[in-house]
């Protein structure tokens, strides 16, 4: 094996101080850990409302689709229809809301079925990488803020984990496994990464793969394992029909999808041409920020067993991979500002396949320790419920909508102020925005600003954080 390289990958994984087995009374607490963290998580999908901007956008982009049929292109209104991302997420959420009703648990659903299948393929990796009790992923990956955030949020980011997880897991098994059936899921998990988010799928997926053949000692021809025409045309089925269809009746998506979402987006600080919302301008290097608070139970793990491994120079051909898996994204975003945090969830599998490898290789003593610390961290989760439900409904409508309910059942409500996200998920056709300049409604429900409210007589039904419902009589 070649010597004094930046990293040397070499058979023998272990490093000093890694013996000991996980002794079964110490299960006891990361079982505690993973219950308690499921309750909460649960709690928080049947109980909070979808909170702006994100997750009501997305909610409604789902209702949308159920109320008026809109299954070929997403649309936030009946004139504007939704170019940023494509459908698959949506469609996911509107199918649960078909088979359970409109509301935030069959919205946030998908994203817990995602995740769960996205632990399942860490399992089946974990197994890979030798971690003989393989469970320790699901409670390394249940206390990932990250992870347990995005595992019950109406959003694009679960789906996406899963597909460049599960391509990467079938990925390694082609390559060393030359098994068909490995190819043809690693082109299918292609394919639906293309419905996932596009581009930045195929790309997230690609680069740590890239990254782990040019390493010292490997060889890029083990990508030539990857190929397979039945794969490929297996991808394009998924993906295509749906691209064309989408460009043929909208005319200008696939311009604006491509060149906008995928290059400007990132490549330009601040870029305006977002139709949906503001690019989010972060400083360089702000994905690591995001990274140590999305895994932030890990953090000191992750810091030291890096150190370790860039010390000592070695690593297995799999931790190698999974190291990469875990890097490179974060090392691709450390140059784009144009970022948010859940851009690191894809590194999220492969870390959490590499922290249960880790905790199955310490001495029980400390692992007791490790046990006890994340049981009260789950424990201080799930007391912070309540906060965390009344911190939502801070940013979302709901409650308004309830009270103007309560108040008038069936009556409209009169926007003074530009309707948000959930405005339209709760209120649906009540909602009637004011023409830009026009005069105070005479009677009715209104709703306003907060800065406003001094300025209009109206008896206040209904004070928000940001909102305020005053019924105005005659």
């Amino acid at each position: 094996m070649t010597q004094n390289l930046s990293l040397q990958v070499t058979q023998d994984a272990a490093l000093p101080g890694e013996a000991g087995a996980l002794q079964p009374r110490l299960k006891t607490w990361f079982y505690a850990a993973l219950a308690l963290l499921l309750v909460a998580r649960l709690a928080l999908m049947a109980l909070g409302p979808l909170a702006d901007t994100t997750e009501a956008r997305y909610g409604e982009l789902a209702r949308q689709t159920v109320v008026h049929g809109y299954w070929l292109m997403p649309h936030m209104d009946a004139q504007t229809p939704f170019f940023a991302k494509p459908p698959l997420s949506t469609w996911s959420s509107a199918v649960a809301m078909e088979l359970l009703g409109v509301n935030e648990f069959a919205a946030r659903l998908p994203a817990l079925l995602f995740s769960s299948l996205a632990a399942w393929i860490c399992y089946a990796w974990a197994g890979a990488h030798g971690v003989r009790q393989r469970w320790l992923v699901l409670p390394v990956l249940a206390a990932t803020p990250i992870f347990f955030v995005s595992a019950g949020a109406v959003m694009t980011d679960a789906v996406q984990m899963l597909v460049v997880g599960g391509a990467q897991y079938f990925a390694w098994l082609a390559m060393q496994e030359k098994s068909r059936r490995a190819r043809l899921a690693f082109w299918a998990f292609i394919g639906l990464g293309a419905l996932a988010k596009g581009l930045a799928t195929w790309a997230l997926i690609g680069m740590p793969i890239l990254a782990w053949a040019m390493l010292p000692g490997r060889r890029l021809a083990e990508l030539w394992e990857l190929w397979d025409w039945r794969g490929v045309l297996l991808a394009l089925l998924l993906f295509v029909p749906w691209y064309a269809a989408a460009e043929h009746a909208y005319p200008g998506f696939l311009s604006y999808f491509i060149v906008g979402e995928h290059f400007s987006r990132f490549l330009v600080p601040g870029w305006t041409g977002d139709r949906y919302g503001f690019a989010h301008r972060q400083p360089w290097g702000a994905i690591w920020v995001f990274w140590l608070g999305g895994v932030l139970p890990w953090i000191v793990l992750f810091a030291t067993r890096l150190t370790a491994v860039l010390r000592l120079r070695r690593a297995t051909p799999l931790e190698a991979y999974l190291w990469c898996a875990t890097l490179v994204p974060l090392l691709f975003f450390t140059f784009s500002r144009n970022i948010i945090g859940t851009y690191t969830l894809t590194a999220v599998p492969a870390f959490a396949v590499l922290a249960a490898g880790w905790l199955d290789r310490m001495e029980a003593a400390a692992l007791r320790k490790a046990g006890m610390a994340l049981a009260g961290f789950a424990l201080l989760v799930l007391l912070a419920v309540p906060f965390i439900l009344s911190r939502q409904e801070m940013s979302s409508e709901r409650a308004l909508l309830r009270a103007a309910a309560q108040a008038a059942p069936g009556a409209p409500l009169q926007y003074l102020a530009k309707p948000a996200f959930s405005s339209a998920f709760y209120g649906d056709t009540l909602i009637q925005p004011a023409a830009p300049g026009a005069p105070m409604p005479a009677s009715g429900l209104v709703v306003v600003d907060n800065e406003k409210v001094a300025a209009i007589r109206g008896r206040v039904l209904f004070h928000g954080a940001h909102r305020t419902l005053l019924e105005v009589t005659p």
